[in-house]
């Protein structure tokens, strides 16, 4: 009998622990390249200081046991193939990379990376890296989902619906290609609005920022956050980056940030930073590069952080799901306990509540006095922001009640953009015209 309550309580003991994850911070190293006439690969100087630099960054990245996404537009591409014959070359710079380790893309994978361009699309980019000998994965290099620089906040559509179906080549019409997951942004900022959420999730609509964080598992293309995005340039504090990324991975790990929650993070090098810097002229990027990811490994060795790329992100993300009976994920860098989750509220009607009943105003027109009310949640950084017809802010302040009152007759007459947000995530914009 007493043999069979120890077996009991073990069992037990197993069942509970196999039901609480152990969090950890999934990391990679991610690059990317801009399209001319930002950086022109066709250059055989400029390709060749560049791509130097890469091989010598891939062979550390190996020797050092990280994993790294080099995500590609077409002119590295061609530059590759113009000045490595890379299409017969099986050492070029992306075949190398590609193959290093010994199993293809276990260590660099190689994703499409897309700009707007009448002359290729996604499709083409991973056609062309095919042709070097390496194969493309099925990840968005980089995409936007808010657009900061025009009218804040906006939703851009274009940059991440099209991901969601098959596309074909435009030069190759017998090629397609469909993805798997979307990625970005790159760095934060300039995205300081897009996903700096943890997790994994299926962005359920097209009509704001508050629709695109909520999970809809009728879509057929995953996301994943990039955690706080850090970036390595050559005016970047290293030391700041490590402690940094040293503090988030405590928090998940000690129980800081909640445990059934899956955590990636990662860290961006540009391909513009990999030549003699204009900025820092003694800036090594392998080197700075090399003290990050030593103190990284110091935390991968306490089991706080783990090297994956962005594909195994998401087998091994699909394993937690399926073993924790978890959907989906999501966590905003430096979301704190008492913060509700980035798509809130919840219901049936979430959606309709959302966009008919979350930010009113009232007159609209405004002469004198305008009331604001706002249905999302109130914490420390819910902010009230006004915005001319130009983009110029013009008004912000803290929002501390469920309704407030601005007096607008110091403002001139015109049509103004008014945006509520929080650090849970939930933002929505509504204009009001301004008639005295």
């Amino acid at each position: 009998m007493k043999k069979l309550l120890l077996s009991l309580m073990s069992f037990l003991t197993l069942t509970i622990t196999a039901q609480v994850p152990t969090p950890t911070l999934y990391f990679t190293i991610t690059s990317h390249n801009e399209p001319p006439p930002m950086e022109v690969y066709t250059v055989q100087a400029t390709y060749s200081l560049t791509s130097d630099t890469l091989r010598k960054i891939v062979d550390m990245i190996n020797t050092k046991n990280a994993k790294f996404n080099m995500q590609l537009n077409p002119n590295f591409v061609e530059g590759a193939l113009m000045f490595e014959s890379a299409a017969t070359n099986p050492t070029d710079v992306i075949q190398y990379a590609y193959n290093i380790g010994g199993t293809p893309g276990n260590v660099v994978q190689i994703d499409p990376r897309y700009k707007q361009s009448g002359m290729y699309n996604i499709a083409d980019v991973s056609y062309s890296i095919g042709l070097t000998g390496a194969q493309a994965s099925k990840n968005v290099g980089g995409f936007v989902a808010l657009n900061g620089t025009t009218t804040p906040n906006s939703y851009t559509i274009g940059d991440w619906i099209p991901y969601t179906t098959t596309i074909q080549a435009q030069n190759t019409p017998t090629y397609s290609w469909k993805a798997d997951v979307i990625w970005g942004a790159g760095s934060l900022p300039p995205h300081s609005n897009d996903v700096n959420n943890y997790g994994i999730w299926k962005p359920r609509g097209k009509t704001d920022s508050v629709d695109f964080y909520c999970h809809n598992p009728a879509q057929n293309v995953w996301l994943q956050g990039n955690g706080c995005g850090w970036v390595l340039t050559p005016t970047t504090n290293v030391n700041q980056v490590i402690s940094e990324i040293r503090a988030e991975a405590t928090k998940i790990r000690n129980g800081t940030y909640p445990s059934n929650k899956f955590y990636n993070g990662h860290l961006m090098i540009n391909f513009k930073d990999f030549g003699t810097s204009t900025v820092t002229p003694t800036f090594q990027m392998r080197k700075e590069l090399g003290k990050i990811i030593d103190s990284i490994n110091v935390m991968v060795s306490q089991g706080k952080i783990a090297w994956k790329t962005i594909t195994q992100k998401q087998t091994t993300f699909n394993a937690w799901s399926t073993a924790n009976s978890i959907s989906y994920s999501q966590w905003r860098c430096g979301q704190t306990n008492t913060v509700t989750a980035t798509c809130a509220p919840n219901g049936i009607f979430e959606n309709s509540t959302l966009l008919n009943n979350y930010l009113l105003i009232a007159p609209n027109p405004a002469n004198n006095k305008m009331s604001i009310s706002w249905g999302g949640q109130l914490n420390q950084n819910t902010i009230l922001e006004m915005y001319d017809n130009l983009g110029r802010r013009v008004y912000s302040e803290r929002m501390q009640h469920s309704i407030t009152e601005v007096n607008v007759s110091q403002f001139s007459e015109g049509l103004y953009t008014i945006i509520v947000q929080n650090d849970a995530g939930q933002a929505r914009p509504a204009k009001i015209l301004i008639q005295h």
